[in-house]
């Protein structure tokens, strides 16, 4: 039997794959064979290092702040010529988000979300298509949210900008599709991270999975899960889709 989890010799790029989603992401495809290229803005990337070492392949770290046009520039060459040339997946999954409404969302931070979270993956697709091309295929992969097409409440550029990584991840399908090269999106519930922290704490957990059926909030590991079908040939005919791992709760 053909094991289609098996990534040895491919290789992967993850935005904001230092910690959170993109952390168990990273691990998950190490632990798999994949060498995994991991972006992030902090400059010390030796803890996730260690870790994609420990899981079975050594990585490579990259630091950049993906709200720089500057730093965006040229950056999937820069990685592809440390990983022979090649590049098999794409996950855009760097993120952040504001606490605020359509009132309290200042320009600022308008121009900030639009930057890491519309622009970054606008551009670093269209970097790495060619090596794609070139390679016969690829899969591309977004990290949306279930906030870009439910009301998540008080991150309103997050919910609107996270809509549009859906549609894009739609769009660029219908014309990447021919080309063998795959592009979906992942929209995750509440997931265990340090940005949802809060969710998880005993007196107010209760209260959120009250709307999930599942009865519970997710775990990295479970995002890392839909990464890794998404990524690999049992995807091979799917494209366009928004792929939602939320306990239910966006259906509830």
């Amino acid at each position: 039997m053909k094991d289609y989890l098996n990534f040895t010799g491919k290789h992967v790029i993850i935005t904001g794959g230092r910690r959170g989603l993109g952390r168990a992401m990273s691990i998950a495809f190490a632990e798999r064979g994949a060498k995994v290229a991991v972006v992030a803005a902090n400059p010390d990337g030796s803890e996730i290092m260690a870790e994609l070492e420990k899981a079975g392949t050594p990585g490579l770290y990259y630091r950049c702040d993906l709200s720089k046009p500057e730093e965006r520039d040229g950056l999937i060459d820069r990685i592809a010529a440390d990983m022979d040339g090649k590049v098999d997946v794409l996950i855009n999954n760097a993120g952040m988000q504001f606490n605020e409404s359509i009132e309290s969302c200042t320009l600022e931070n308008w121009k900030t979300s639009e930057s890491i979270l519309l622009d970054a993956p606008y551009e670093l697709s269209r970097q790495v298509i060619p090596y794609m091309k070139q390679a016969n295929g690829g899969k591309i992969i977004m990290i949306s949210s279930i906030c870009s097409h439910r009301e998540g409440g008080g991150n309103f550029s997050y919910g609107v900008m996270k809509a549009g990584v859906t549609s894009m991840a739609r769009c660029m399908a219908n014309s990447l599709a021919g080309y063998n090269i795959n592009v979906n999106a992942i929209a995750p519930g509440i997931i265990r991270t340090d940005l949802t922290a809060a969710c998880f704490e005993e007196h107010r957990y209760p209260n959120f999975i009250k709307k999930y059926p599942a009865k519970r909030l997710g775990e990295p590991e479970e995002i890392a899960s839909a990464a890794l079908f998404l990524a690999s040939e049992m995807s091979s005919f799917i494209n366009g889709h928004l792929l939602v791992v939320d306990g239910g709760f966006s259906g509830n």
